[in-house]
């Protein structure tokens, strides 16, 4: 019976104990919520996530890992102008009609890795392969195998590379053309624009703690 009281004792105790722990955890992250750079950086990390999931969903319905991409060169005027946005959908060579331009109906816009296993810099120091879009103007199988040719409408010949190279660089066809908004994110990768996003934040810390130093001030006073 005394066994069974003091029980009874701890597990109130550690009951109590454990709701105070929690209220007072709960009032931390009260406290913490209203936190204006935390505020921040949880607006920052949702919009992260949002655009990391978005993208995510692309590659799942489009069956691609580059879904979208900005056209940078004017290979493909006028069809395709620099700042465009495109949407790729990954296909089966098999299923890539390839025409020259002059033809009815031309062949597809297709987008594909550069043969050559090129790199590019993307938005700070990360890297991607750099991917070409022109259209694919002749295909042939060899050996279970597609290979596939293309040329820049607006191009004079064909690169060495573009040719003649398998179906495994190929990263889809153009099923979608959104004009110019592909300008900010060209913006964004150039060291014009990363300077620019670091000196407003830079701006933005500086105009943050001035101002939170004139609220402390009055207050005080």
């Amino acid at each position: 019976m005394v066994i069974w009281q003091i029980a009874l004792f701890l597990l109130n105790t550690f009951n109590l104990e454990l709701w105070k722990a929690l209220k007072a955890l709960w009032s931390r992250v009260k406290r913490l919520g209203k936190n204006e750079y935390l505020q921040t950086i949880t607006l920052l990390v949702i919009v992260v996530i949002g655009i990391a999931g978005f993208q995510l969903g692309l590659r799942a319905i489009l069956k691609t890992d580059y879904p979208l991409a900005v056209v940078e060169s004017e290979s493909m005027v006028p069809i395709l102008n620099v700042g465009d946005i495109i949407m790729v959908q990954g296909v089966d060579a098999s299923e890539i009609y390839a025409a020259p331009k002059t033809e009815n109906p031309p062949g597809d816009i297709i987008v594909f890795r550069k043969p050559t296993n090129e790199t590019r810099r993307v938005y700070w120091f990360f890297t991607a392969p750099e991917l070409i879009v022109h259209r694919a103007i002749y295909k042939v199988q060899n050996g279970g195998v597609w290979y596939l040719s293309t040329k820049g409408d607006n191009n004079l010949g064909q690169w060495e590379w573009e040719r003649r190279f398998p179906e495994a660089f190929v990263v889809g066809r153009v099923v979608l053309i959104i004009p110019w908004l592909g300008y900010v994110s060209l913006f964004l990768q150039s060291d014009q624009g990363m300077w620019t996003i670091v000196c407003l934040m830079g701006a933005l810390i500086i105009a943050e703690y001035i101002f939170s130093r004139k609220g402390d001030r009055s207050r005080e006073s």
